[in-house]
C-alpha cells in the first residue's frame, strides 16, 4: 500500500495545509447553494396550487389508490452518461514560482488537457465514473534557474456524489447539479527537467524506462474534486469540472525537495450527452381498441337547437311534400328520440379517465418524439395544459378499471414505469381522481 505521510516540518507544506482551510469553506459554501437550489427548484418546476406528488385519492374500494397529480418532475433512472471536455491543468510542487497560482511569461505553467469520461448513475445520489485524461505539466522556479514539463497520460475511477439529490428530493431535470468526486488512478508520465537560462536537458525520467504506457512512469494518484452540470434538455448538458491529484511520488519533476507528493489539477468544461434508459428499443405495441370521441363533447353539451338541426339534415325531407307537414312531423318525434340520447351521452362522458405519460412545465413536448420514444402511435396521445404544464395522455374511459387496465399495459409493454391515472372533467384536468 502507498504511504501518505505528510511531512510538515518545512515551511512550503505549512503553507499548503493552510490553504486546506479554504477547503472546508468551499465544500461548506457548495452545500449552502445546493440546499437554496433544492428551494428553488421547487418552486420553478412545481407551481403553487400544484398538490405534492405523495399524495394519493381512494376512488372506491378503500384498498385502491391512485396518484392523480401533475408529474412535475423526473426522477432519477440509471442512465449512462459521456462527456467530453478539455481544460487546463496546472503542477504544485518543487518546482513552482508561486505556491497557488501560476506562471505566464518566461515557460508559461498553463497547458491544455483533453479528458473522456464515461458514467453510470447507480442512485440518487452515488454514480460510477472512468475517465481518461491526456495532459502537459509545467513547472518553472526562477531562483533554481529550473525549469521542467512533463506529458501524462492518467486513467481514473471515481465516484460523484450528487449534493442536491442528498440534500433533497431525487430529481433529474434540475436546471444546476452541484456533485462531490473521490476516486483512485494510475499517472503514465514523461517528464524532462531543464537549466531554465541555458535549455539543457539535466534529468529525465520515463522515456521507455518505466513500467507504465510506452516504458512511461507509473505511479498511483489520489484525486478530489466538485463537478457543476448545467441542465440544457433531456439529454444535453454544460459540465465544469476540477479536480485535484495527489501523487505517489515526489518525482514528476524531478526534484526532490520540501514536498513528499506531486500535485496536479486538471480544470475542464465539457459536453455530456445522456442515454435515457427510457428510450431501450421494444417490441411493436398491438394497436388496441380505438376511441373516438367527438372533441365537441368532451368540451361542451350539445344543445336540443342543435340536435333538431342535425336531424332535419338527416331525414332529408322531401321538398315535393306539404312544409307544414314535415315541420310538424320533426316536432313531435325529434325530442323524445334524439334529444334524449345526446344528454345521457354526455352525462357518461362527462368525467373521463385517461393514463398520463408526460408532463412538461411551460414547454411542450413533440408527440411524434413521446410516439417514437414509448412506441405509442401518435394519434392516441393527447396533449392538454394544466396549471402552465402540457400534460400528454392516453386514451379515454368511462371506468377507472378500464383505464387501470391500460395504465398497467403502459408500464409493462412500453416501459413508461410512472404512468398513471388522471381525470378530466368536460375535458378539464381534475387535480384529483373523483370519489
Amino acid at each position: 500500500m502507498y504511504n501518505f505521510a505528510l511531512n510538515i516540518d518545512n515551511p512550503l507544506m505549512k503553507t499548503k495545509i493552510g490553504f486546506r482551510f479554504v477547503r472546508p469553506c468551499l465544500i461548506a459554501g457548495l452545500i449552502l447553494f445546493s440546499v437554496i437550489d433544492n428551494q428553488l427548484s421547487a418552486q420553478i418546476f412545481k407551481p403553487k396550487q400544484q398538490s405534492t406528488p405523495k399524495q394519493t385519492e381512494t376512488v372506491s374500494k378503500p384498498q385502491r389508490s391512485e396518484t392523480a397529480t401533475t408529474n412535475s418532475y423526473s426522477r432519477w433512472s440509471n442512465d449512462w452518461r459521456i462527456t467530453l471536455g478539455g481544460g487546463t491543468s496546472l503542477f504544485f510542487g518543487d518546482i513552482k514560482q508561486y505556491t497557488f497560482y501560476p506562471v505566464f511569461k518566461n515557460k508559461s505553467e498553463w497547458r491544455f488537457g483533453a479528458s473522456l469520461l464515461i458514467e453510470k448513475q447507480l442512485s440518487p445520489v452515488f454514480s460510477l465514473r472512468g475517465q481518461a485524461l491526456l495532459n502537459h505539466l509545467v513547472g518553472t522556479r526562477r531562483s533554481w534557474d529550473r525549469n521542467f514539463i512533463a506529458e501524462n497520460i492518467e486513467f481514473n475511477l471515481n465516484t460523484a456524489i450528487d449534493i442536491n439529490n442528498l440534500l433533497g428530493r431525487d430529481r433529474k431535470d434540475r436546471f444546476f447539479t452541484t456533485s462531490l468526486i473521490f476516486g483512485v488512478g494510475l499517472a503514465n508520465f514523461n517528464s524532462t527537467l531543464y537549466a531554465l537560462g541555458s535549455g539543457n536537458v539535466l534529468a529525465t525520467n520515463g522515456f521507455g524506462n518505466g513500467s507504465g504506457l510506452g516504458g512511461r512512469t507509473l505511479e498511483g494518484i489520489l484525486m478530489a474534486g466538485a463537478s457543476f452540470d448545467f441542465r440544457l434538455d433531456d439529454n444535453w448538458s454544460l459540465r465544469l469540472e476540477s479536480a485535484n491529484r495527489i501523487m505517489n511520488s515526489d518525482y514528476l519533476d524531478l526534484y526532490s525537495s520540501h514536498f513528499k507528493y506531486d500535485v496536479y489539477n486538471y480544470t475542464s468544461v465539457g459536453i455530456s450527452y445522456t442515454f435515457n434508459s427510457a428510450k431501450k428499443r421494444v417490441s411493436k405495441v398491438p394497436e388496441g381498441e380505438p376511441v373516438n370521441i367527438p372533441e365537441v363533447i368532451q368540451n361542451e353539451p350539445v344543445s336540443p337547437e342543435e340536435s333538431l338541426n342535425q336531424v332535419v339534415d338527416v331525414l332529408k325531407v322531401d321538398e315535393t311534400n306539404k312544409a307544414a307537414e314535415p315541420e310538424k312531423q320533426v316536432v313531435e318525434t325529434t325530442p323524445e328520440v334524439i334529444v334524449v340520447p345526446v344528454k345521457n351521452e354526455v352525462a357518461v362522458l362527462d368525467t373521463e379517465y385517461r393514463v398520463q405519460i408526460r408532463a412538461r412545465y411551460e414547454g411542450k413536448v413533440s408527440i411524434a418524439d413521446l410516439s417514437r420514444k414509448y412506441n405509442i402511435p401518435e394519434n392516441e396521445i393527447s396533449e392538454s395544459n394544466h396549471n402552465r404544464y402540457y400534460i400528454y395522455t392516453v386514451g379515454s374511459f368511462a371506468t377507472y378499471e378500464q383505464a387501470a387496465q391500460k395504465r398497467n399495459e403502459i408500464r409493462s409493454v412500453n416501459k413508461v414505469y410512472d404512468a398513471f391515472i388522471v381525470a378530466f372533467k368536460d375535458g378539464i384536468r381534475l387535480d384529483k381522481l373523483p370519489k
